[in-house]
Protein backbone atom coordinates (compact mmCIF):
# COMPACT_ATOMS: atom_id res chain seq x y z
CA UNK A 1 0.00 0.00 0.00
CA UNK A 2 1.58 3.72 -1.08
CA UNK A 3 1.15 6.42 1.08
CA UNK A 4 -1.11 9.40 0.62
CA UNK A 5 -0.24 12.98 0.72
CA UNK A 6 -2.17 13.11 3.93
CA UNK A 7 -0.65 9.69 5.83
CA UNK A 8 2.80 12.10 5.28
CA UNK A 9 1.55 14.93 6.78
CA UNK A 10 0.07 12.66 9.44
CA UNK A 11 3.47 11.47 10.05
CA UNK A 12 4.82 15.10 9.95
CA UNK A 13 2.76 15.87 12.34
CA UNK A 14 3.26 13.07 14.76
CA UNK A 15 7.36 13.37 14.73
CA UNK A 16 6.58 17.04 15.82
CA UNK A 17 4.24 15.62 18.67
CA UNK A 18 7.10 13.54 19.79
CA UNK A 19 9.03 16.58 20.41
CA UNK A 20 11.23 16.39 17.35
CA UNK A 21 11.39 20.30 16.04
CA UNK A 22 13.82 19.87 13.47
CA UNK A 23 12.68 19.67 9.87
CA UNK A 24 15.42 17.71 8.44
CA UNK A 25 15.45 14.88 11.28
CA UNK A 26 11.65 15.01 11.10
CA UNK A 27 11.71 14.42 7.15
CA UNK A 28 14.41 11.23 7.78
CA UNK A 29 12.18 10.02 10.45
CA UNK A 30 9.33 10.27 7.99
CA UNK A 31 10.97 8.42 5.41
CA UNK A 32 11.86 5.73 7.52
CA UNK A 33 8.51 5.13 9.28
CA UNK A 34 7.12 5.80 5.55
CA UNK A 35 9.01 2.42 4.33
CA UNK A 36 8.12 0.57 7.51
CA UNK A 37 4.74 1.31 7.90
CA UNK A 38 4.09 0.29 3.73
CA UNK A 39 6.02 -2.87 4.74
CA UNK A 40 3.98 -3.46 7.34
CA UNK A 41 0.74 -3.23 5.72
CA UNK A 42 1.76 -5.26 3.36
CA UNK A 43 1.84 -8.12 5.49
CA UNK A 44 -0.84 -7.12 7.25
CA UNK A 45 -3.88 -5.84 4.95
CA UNK A 46 -5.94 -5.74 7.48
CA UNK A 47 -4.01 -3.44 9.98
CA UNK A 48 -5.15 0.75 9.40
CA UNK A 49 -2.46 3.32 8.66
CA UNK A 50 -2.76 4.38 12.33
CA UNK A 51 -2.19 0.75 14.04
CA UNK A 52 1.01 0.42 11.20
CA UNK A 53 2.35 3.79 12.30
CA UNK A 54 1.87 2.71 15.93
CA UNK A 55 3.75 -0.18 15.57
CA UNK A 56 6.73 1.50 13.45
CA UNK A 57 7.01 3.52 16.22
CA UNK A 58 7.32 0.86 19.12
CA UNK A 59 10.45 -0.07 17.46
CA UNK A 60 12.18 2.63 18.08
CA UNK A 61 12.09 1.59 21.81
CA UNK A 62 10.34 3.37 25.38
CA UNK A 63 12.39 6.70 24.31
CA UNK A 64 10.93 6.86 21.05
CA UNK A 65 12.62 9.38 18.97
CA UNK A 66 15.00 10.68 21.67
CA UNK A 67 18.13 8.35 20.39
CA UNK A 68 17.91 9.41 16.72
CA UNK A 69 17.77 13.02 17.98
CA UNK A 70 20.70 12.97 20.12
CA UNK A 71 22.91 10.42 17.38
CA UNK A 72 21.72 13.49 14.89
CA UNK A 73 22.58 16.24 16.94
CA UNK A 74 26.36 15.22 17.80
CA UNK A 75 26.46 14.41 13.75
CA UNK A 76 25.84 18.12 13.30
CA UNK A 77 27.89 19.17 15.98
CA UNK A 78 30.66 17.63 14.21
CA UNK A 79 29.76 19.58 11.37
CA UNK A 80 29.58 23.05 13.05
CA UNK A 81 32.85 21.83 14.52
CA UNK A 82 34.71 21.26 11.70
CA UNK A 83 33.41 24.65 10.09
CA UNK A 84 34.40 26.33 12.77
CA UNK A 85 38.21 24.79 12.41
CA UNK A 86 38.08 25.47 9.06
CA UNK A 87 37.20 29.34 9.82
CA UNK A 88 39.62 29.46 12.86
CA UNK A 89 42.35 28.06 10.02
CA UNK A 90 41.75 31.31 7.78
CA UNK A 91 42.96 33.36 10.34
CA UNK A 92 46.58 32.61 10.29
CA UNK A 93 46.87 32.44 6.08
CA UNK A 94 46.96 35.88 4.80
CA UNK A 95 45.75 38.17 4.72
CA UNK A 96 43.84 37.55 7.80
CA UNK A 97 47.03 36.16 9.70
CA UNK A 98 48.40 40.43 9.75
CA UNK A 99 44.86 41.45 11.25
CA UNK A 100 45.60 38.29 14.26
CA UNK A 101 49.03 39.66 14.45
CA UNK A 102 47.48 43.16 15.03
CA UNK A 103 44.94 41.69 17.93
CA UNK A 104 47.98 40.45 19.55
CA UNK A 105 50.19 43.13 19.30
CA UNK A 106 47.37 45.26 20.42
CA UNK A 107 46.64 43.28 23.01
CA UNK A 108 49.84 42.24 24.56
CA UNK A 109 51.22 46.40 24.28
CA UNK A 110 47.90 46.98 26.23
CA UNK A 111 48.56 44.16 28.54
CA UNK A 112 52.66 45.62 29.37
CA UNK A 113 51.00 48.92 30.57
CA UNK A 114 51.30 49.77 34.30
CA UNK A 115 47.34 50.08 34.11
CA UNK A 116 46.95 46.97 31.36
CA UNK A 117 44.57 45.14 33.13
CA UNK A 118 42.04 47.51 34.22
CA UNK A 119 42.35 49.04 30.67
CA UNK A 120 41.52 45.77 28.96
CA UNK A 121 38.56 45.01 31.03
CA UNK A 122 36.83 48.71 29.99
CA UNK A 123 37.46 47.62 26.19
CA UNK A 124 36.20 43.87 26.59
CA UNK A 125 33.14 45.11 28.72
CA UNK A 126 31.97 47.08 25.65
CA UNK A 127 33.19 44.35 23.27
CA UNK A 128 30.70 42.03 25.19
CA UNK A 129 28.12 44.75 25.48
CA UNK A 130 28.57 44.76 21.11
CA UNK A 131 28.27 40.95 20.87
CA UNK A 132 25.10 40.68 23.26
CA UNK A 133 23.43 43.11 21.19
CA UNK A 134 24.43 41.15 18.25
CA UNK A 135 23.46 37.71 20.38
CA UNK A 136 19.58 39.74 20.77
CA UNK A 137 19.58 40.11 16.95
CA UNK A 138 20.01 36.35 16.14
CA UNK A 139 17.60 35.28 19.09
CA UNK A 140 14.88 37.62 17.50
CA UNK A 141 15.60 36.06 13.70
CA UNK A 142 14.86 32.71 14.97
CA UNK A 143 12.06 34.00 16.90
CA UNK A 144 10.64 35.50 13.63
CA UNK A 145 11.41 32.40 11.67
CA UNK A 146 9.04 30.30 14.14
CA UNK A 147 6.62 32.77 13.68
CA UNK A 148 6.49 32.18 10.18
CA UNK A 149 6.39 28.96 10.66
CA UNK A 150 9.24 28.51 8.58
CA UNK A 151 11.50 24.71 8.56
CA UNK A 152 13.64 24.58 11.68
CA UNK A 153 16.65 22.76 10.71
CA UNK A 154 19.22 21.44 13.05
CA UNK A 155 22.18 22.60 12.10
CA UNK A 156 21.07 26.08 11.80
CA UNK A 157 20.01 25.89 15.12
CA UNK A 158 22.93 24.76 16.19
CA UNK A 159 24.83 27.68 14.54
CA UNK A 160 22.69 30.41 16.04
CA UNK A 161 22.06 28.73 19.45
CA UNK A 162 25.84 28.93 19.73
CA UNK A 163 25.93 32.33 18.40
CA UNK A 164 23.89 33.50 20.99
CA UNK A 165 25.33 31.74 23.93
CA UNK A 166 28.95 31.88 22.87
CA UNK A 167 29.12 35.96 24.28
CA UNK A 168 27.14 35.68 27.24
CA UNK A 169 29.61 32.00 28.43
CA UNK A 170 32.41 33.64 27.84
CA UNK A 171 32.67 37.25 29.07
CA UNK A 172 32.11 35.76 32.54
CA UNK A 173 34.71 33.39 32.50
CA UNK A 174 37.18 35.54 31.41
CA UNK A 175 36.07 38.56 34.07
CA UNK A 176 36.26 35.79 36.36
CA UNK A 177 40.58 35.08 35.04
CA UNK A 178 40.81 38.10 35.41
CA UNK A 179 39.68 38.70 39.09
CA UNK A 180 42.45 35.99 39.97
CA UNK A 181 45.17 38.71 38.25
CA UNK A 182 46.77 41.96 39.28
CA UNK A 183 44.30 43.78 36.92
CA UNK A 184 46.91 47.43 38.04
CA UNK A 185 49.46 45.98 36.02
CA UNK A 186 51.12 42.79 34.84
CA UNK A 187 54.79 41.52 34.92
CA UNK A 188 57.17 38.72 33.67
CA UNK A 189 55.47 36.35 30.51
CA UNK A 190 52.08 37.53 31.96
CA UNK A 191 51.22 39.77 29.03
CA UNK A 192 52.49 37.41 26.26
CA UNK A 193 50.38 34.68 27.92
CA UNK A 194 47.08 36.95 28.23
CA UNK A 195 47.60 37.98 24.93
CA UNK A 196 47.88 34.90 23.33
CA UNK A 197 45.12 33.55 25.17
CA UNK A 198 42.78 36.45 24.07
CA UNK A 199 43.28 36.60 21.17
CA UNK A 200 42.31 33.29 20.57
CA UNK A 201 38.68 34.22 22.38
CA UNK A 202 38.63 36.99 20.22
CA UNK A 203 39.13 35.03 17.26
CA UNK A 204 36.50 32.34 18.08
CA UNK A 205 34.25 35.02 19.28
CA UNK A 206 33.80 36.68 16.50
CA UNK A 207 33.80 33.51 13.79
CA UNK A 208 30.85 31.82 16.24
CA UNK A 209 29.18 34.90 16.12
CA UNK A 210 29.36 37.06 13.11
CA UNK A 211 30.94 34.63 10.41
CA UNK A 212 28.97 31.99 10.70
CA UNK A 213 25.28 32.94 10.82
CA UNK A 214 26.71 35.22 8.39
CA UNK A 215 26.90 32.15 6.10
CA UNK A 216 25.02 29.98 7.63
CA UNK A 217 22.01 29.58 4.73
CA UNK A 218 25.59 28.73 2.22
CA UNK A 219 26.53 25.87 4.51
CA UNK A 220 22.71 24.87 4.91
CA UNK A 221 22.62 24.52 1.31
CA UNK A 222 25.56 22.30 1.13
CA UNK A 223 24.29 20.26 4.26
CA UNK A 224 20.75 19.97 2.88
CA UNK A 225 20.21 19.42 -0.76
CA UNK A 226 16.86 19.95 -0.45
CA UNK A 227 16.93 23.45 1.66
CA UNK A 228 17.09 25.67 -1.55
CA UNK A 229 13.45 24.02 -2.29
CA UNK A 230 11.93 23.77 0.91
CA UNK A 231 12.99 27.59 2.02
CA UNK A 232 12.70 29.25 -1.55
Amino acid sequence: MALTEAHIADLYAFTRKHYVEYYDLQTELVDHMANDIEVILEENPKMTFEEARDASFKKFGIFGFMEVVEERQKAMSKIYMKLLWNYAKDWFRLPQILVTMAIFGSLYTVFSFENGGLIFVAFFLLLCLILFAKTIALNRKIKQKQKANKKLWLLEDIIFRNASMGTLFIGPQIFQILTFTDTSGFTGCVPLICAVVFTVVIIYTYISVVVLPKNATFHLQNTYPEYRLVES
